[in-house]
């Protein structure tokens, strides 16, 4: 969507059919599904009314803000561009690594996403480029990766990052913006998107969105997307399953995401085996090979890095269940409400609101 942002501002053809803008904010609302804002309207009258007449895309597979978020930075699927998933092994570099916030001095952003970004694109043929969230992700590894050469803007609040987009576009020239709004998504992992709270961010954001597009200068563009939904998982739906995929000792590591867990294993010749040992299991989640899901194209094209990167064995939890691991799972991930990783229409349906283009 960031691509055909800079196509549009370019006056070129471009995937989405954008019309020409000479400014464009796309504002990416982490962890905003088309149906939270469907089954929330009524804190969203502006958000729903376009999702209502068909304002609706879908996200890549993993439904994660690692994976996603690269495609949106890059034009590319995650299977093009290597961050597969949240929590990952890259057996080369012998690295498990969070993809969104554990980076270190040995995981370099451009080994592991070296492909070419919008931002950079944008740097090359002259058009500005400019990053709009907190201070705390300006010079993270995950922002290295997906945003290089981009101007960061750093404001905390919402109300802050939209007055400094609005400054933006009243500025001269052509540029293209990226502006982040992580609350809802943390909101919602620690209480649940369907709280109270969650409803009442929704609603600070709706009409801020509503003000901005009503006041858009002219040749100036808004679009309004997200990374991923969320579904809830209460307590008694999170599944520790230590002891069906410890079976016969093949476990390396456990990774992925609450909702799709990555199973390595010390002998990929044994993924089938042990995905016929957990069928059982199949009423509570699904175990996939994923050299099936790759022939399914769930990943997109798989390109070199994806490969190295990608489990042997997936396991996607079923209805809202979640799937932890005692030694691998984070506590504070066993402890979240709002999930998201999987194929659910909740999880992977997203708005793509435009007005301008």
């Amino acid at each position: 969507m960031f691509s055909s942002g800079l196509l549009a501002v370019q006056r070129k053809p471009n995937p989405l059919n954008f019309r020409s803008a000479k400014r464009i904010v796309c504002v990416l609302v982490d962890g905003l599904g088309a149906e939270n804002i469907l089954q929330r309207s009524g804190h969203a009258p502006w958000l729903s009314a376009h999702v209502k007449a068909g304002a609706v895309s879908h996200a890549g597979f993993p439904s994660t803000t690692s994976a996603n978020i690269t495609s949106f930075a890059t034009g590319l699927t995650p299977g093009e561009h290597g961050l597969i998933g949240h929590q990952v092994f890259d057996r080369v570099f012998d690295e498990k690594i969070n993809l969104l916030t554990g980076w270190n001095e040995r995981t370099d952003p451009i080994v592991w996403q070296p492909n070419q970004t919008v931002s950079e694109m944008a740097f090359t043929s002259g058009v500005g480029c400019n990053v709009i969230g907190h201070e705390e992700y300006r010079n993270t590894g995950y922002t290295f990766a997906t945003m290089r050469k981009a101007e960061y803007v750093a404001a905390e609040s919402m109300v802050d990052r939209f007055d400094a987009a609005r400054n933006i576009l009243n500025s001269p020239g052509e540029s293209i913006t990226y502006l982040y709004i992580p609350e809802l998504d943390k909101y919602g992992h620690r209480y649940g998107w369907q709280s109270p709270g969650w409803a009442n961010l929704l609603e600070e954001l709706d009409g801020l969105l509503s003000k901005f597009a009503a006041t858009l200068p002219k040749d100036c563009a808004l679009v309004v997307t997200a990374d991923h939904g969320m579904i809830d998982s209460e307590l008694d739906q999170h599944l520790v399953i230590d002891d069906a995929v410890e079976q016969g000792g093949l476990l390396e590591w456990f990774g992925g995401d609450t909702r799709v867990g990555y199973l390595y294993l010390k002998d990929a010749s044994l993924a089938k085996d042990l995905q016929q040992r957990l069928e059982p299991q199949s009423a509570l989640y699904q175990a996939v090979l994923t050299k099936d899901a790759i022939a399914a194209n769930w990943f997109g094209p798989v390109g070199e890095l994806a490969s190295q990167r990608l489990p042997e064995l997936m396991l996607l939890a079923r209805s809202n269940f979640t799937l932890f691991h005692s030694v691998y799972s984070k506590k504070r991930s066993i402890e979240m409400i709002a999930h998201h990783g999987g194929l659910s229409s909740n999880e992977l349906r997203i708005p793509l609101i435009r007005v301008g283009v």
